[in-house]
């Protein structure tokens, strides 16, 4: 049975609080799921409780994720921000890392995940870079290549400001 909770999107401007139906104590938890736990308090957001753990945005959302799933948190709010798009010149990069990993029909697996996902190129927000590598990481056959892959977009995440 799916609940709610575990079907939500994740980005940086969400807030998250406690469920009150599951206590952390009835699973079984990794140390740095338990440190978000302590971290979530219903006024922090996904960035906030990131940065206050040195945790990039993609271990972040996977963390955060997986608290959902379990339904040891839920969604509180979030704040509002303007909101911010990827740069052209991204998916530039993203085209190039990938034809380096899958070879020359990577631009047809990305056209065909960007319909799939119904992802406008001009208005992907930034948060959303980490779905996107994770989609087009789950073409790579080669573990290898797929690390590489996404070692180098995480790089290449960190420049967009």
């Amino acid at each position: 049975m799916s609940d709610s909770r575990s079907q939500a999107h994740i980005n940086n401007n969400q807030i998250y609080v406690l469920a009150r139906d599951k206590s952390p104590t009835e699973v079984s938890l990794k140390s740095a799921e338990w440190a978000i736990i302590t971290q979530v308090d219903g006024e922090k957001t996904v960035a906030d409780v990131a940065a206050a753990l040195a945790l990039n945005t993609v271990e972040s959302f996977v963390l955060f994720k997986g608290l959902l799933e379990k339904n040891l948190i839920e969604l509180s709010g979030s704040k509002t921000v303007e909101e911010q798009y990827v740069p052209q010149s991204f998916f530039e990069v993203l085209k190039k890392e990938f034809i380096d990993v899958v070879g020359p029909v990577a631009p047809f697996i990305i056209s065909d995940v960007i319909v799939e996902h119904e992802i406008k190129m001009d208005r992907l927000k930034k948060e959303m870079i980490p779905e996107l590598i994770e989609v087009l990481s789950d073409e790579i056959s080669d573990e290898t290549k797929k690390v590489k892959f996404q070692q180098n977009m995480l790089n290449h995440m960190r420049g967009i400001s």
